[in-house]
């Protein structure tokens, strides 16, 4: 069984005031994190707030909700999908979009997708993941290192990994 989550990080802004951009409250309601139950909220070390949602492509992350969120704070927005090995991740300031990175496995094993300004880091992430890719045997190997690329840049900005992090709340 894979996983299937989305994400969305947004620094520079309170817990209360993200939640309600997203047409959301807080419950009080604990749970294991991530993906116990079908949104889940938490604050992380550095003055993040994550939003994670229960499957990929949430229909709270579209541009419309990064755009109004991303007028309060910076935005790292995530998408995973295991099943069929999809991987995305963007990056949006003061309304507007400015990097993002896709991988989708279907579209071929080393399919990326880049745009925008990429952040500082991610020309290294890209070089170690693609030759590891290589390594195992490229286009015929048994793993996909090129769909962790997305995700560890999303990891760059933010510090949230939906497998790794362990919030403070």
């Amino acid at each position: 069984m894979g996983v299937s989550i989305s994400w969305l990080a947004v620094r520079g802004a309170e817990r209360d005031v993200v939640l309600e951009a997203l047409g959301l409250a807080e419950t009080g309601e604990r749970d294991e994190f991530p993906t116990e139950s079908p949104i889940q909220g938490a604050a992380l070390a550095d003055g993040w707030y994550v939003v994670v949602f229960d499957q990929y492509g949430h229909a709270l992350l579209n541009e419309d909700t990064l755009r109004r969120v991303s007028e309060l704070g910076e935005v790292v927005a995530g998408m995973a999908e295991e099943h069929v090995m999809c991987s995305f991740s963007c990056g949006w300031q003061h309304g507007q979009g400015v990097w993002l990175a896709m991988h989708d496995a279907q579209a071929g094993i080393r399919h990326l997708e880049v745009e925008g300004e990429m952040p500082r880091g991610f020309d290294q992430i890209r070089e170690d993941l693609l030759s590891q890719q290589d390594a195992e045997g490229g286009s015929e190997a048994d793993v996909d290192y090129v769909y962790d690329i997305p995700l560890d840049t999303a990891k760059l900005v933010s510090g949230f990994s939906w497998s790794e992090t362990e919030p403070e709340d």
